[in-house]
């Protein structure tokens, strides 16, 4: 009986080692991928790569992200504090949106170019209010903004278009309320909008179409134009004249 004892001992002792042992060496080389903003873009984005949107059967264009990009993630709110304190430039957009995947490797490629460093980035797919068609000449609210959209809504008013919704035969219907559509890039200093582009280019009719040379061209030169409005004032705080 005691001899059985030592072998069951012994064997729990082993076994106990054996599962330390493992447990060591798991955490030793284990090396945990740390989700950074620029690599959760990345992975968004490209997670709908040939995906095919339901609502229309369209498949959305492939792109591709580098992992060292400048996207910052910001929250609603968070973006309100910063355009109203600070110097920056900020995407307004959502990975479903087909003119945005246009838009993005444009302007990454764009920020590379102009050494830009940060890009803040506000996913507006569910802060913003939606309407639709009521049978009337007044479109109905089927889903209310959050107070930080209306806020941002405030700060870019001057920039912004008229909302309108549309019935089966087309006809436009004005809702009475400004909208920030996606793609939106923005330059703003504190609370003063610098520099505002909305949308890819006029060209472009198809955004589940790629943007040809001329098209990606076009857009560049916009989105530097954005961007340098941000860098040259700060070129000029840095002077003691400009």
């Amino acid at each position: 009986m005691e001899k059985s004892n030592k072998i069951y001992l012994g064997i729990i002792l082993v076994c106990t080692v054996l599962v330390i042992g493992l447990c060591v060496y798991a955490i030793a080389t284990h090396k945990e991928e740390k989700l950074t903003d620029a690599l959760k873009f990345k992975k968004e984005y490209e997670s709908l790569n040939e995906v095919v949107n339901e609502n229309n059967e369209k498949q959305y264009m492939e792109i591709s992200i580098d992992e060292e990009n400048p996207i910052v993630y910001k929250s609603g709110q968070e973006i309100v504090e910063i355009m109203k304190n600070e110097d920056a430039i900020i995407y307004f957009g959502f990975a479903a949106c087909p003119w945005c995947r246009n838009a993005v490797p444009v302007l990454l490629e764009t920020a590379k170019e102009l050494n830009v460093d940060k890009i803040y980035y506000v996913d507006i797919l569910d802060i913003r209010d939606t309407y639709k068609f009521s049978g009337s000449i007044q479109p109905e609210q089927t889903k209310k903004g959050t107070d930080a959209y209306y806020d941002i809504l405030k700060i870019l008013d001057k920039k912004l278009e008229k909302f309108y919704v549309t019935d089966e035969a087309g006809n436009m219907y004005d809702t009475g309320v400004k909208r920030l559509y996606a793609p939106t890039l923005v330059a703003v200093s504190k609370g003063n909008v610098k520099g505002f582009h909305a949308s890819t280019v006029e060209s472009q009719k198809d955004p589940y179409s790629a943007l040809n040379d001329e098209q990606k061209k076009e857009l560049k030169s916009t989105y530097k134009t954005v961007i340098n409005s941000i860098k040259d004032l700060k070129a000029c705080k840095d002077d003691k004249a400009c």
